[in-house]
């Protein structure tokens, strides 16, 4: 085998190497499944290395998307969804576990009021609360 022809498979055989295992890599830590919410995008996935199975080593969207809700009320009301602060209306879309939600809303000038709603699974739902 000639000079050049072993320099040119050594070069194949080291560019085969380092691109058998690219791997794109990006912040968030994962729960006891591997899986965790993009901050991004709002989806949710699984990388291979929790007790989720796969095997694959890469990534799979799961089926169902989180459930988020905002709460649109009078500016500045404290906001509490299933018992746990939130922060100030208009909130963020932030993730719920079901569909059943209570919404507890907290104002200088008019007191405090409560309400229940129904929201879509695995959708962003706008809940306008209104004394």
């Amino acid at each position: 085998m000639t000079r050049d022809r072993k320099a040119l498979l050594v070069l194949g055989v080291l560019s085969a190497l380092a691109s058998s295992h690219v791997a794109w890599a990006h912040p968030g830590r994962t729960n006891s499944s591997g899986c965790h919410n993009e901050r991004r995008t709002g989806g949710y996935h699984c990388h291979g290395g929790g007790g989720g199975g796969g095997g694959s080593g890469g990534w799979s969207e799961l089926a169902e998307k989180p459930t988020r809700l905002q709460v649109i009320a009078i500016p500045r009301a404290r906001v509490w969804i299933n018992g746990a602060y939130v922060g100030l209306s208009p909130t963020k879309a932030v993730r719920i576990d079901g569909t059943q939600v209570k919404v507890t809303l907290e104002h200088a000038a008019l007191g405090s009021h409560e309400t229940t709603a129904t929201v879509e699974r695995g959708e962003t739902t706008a809940l306008t609360v209104r004394w």
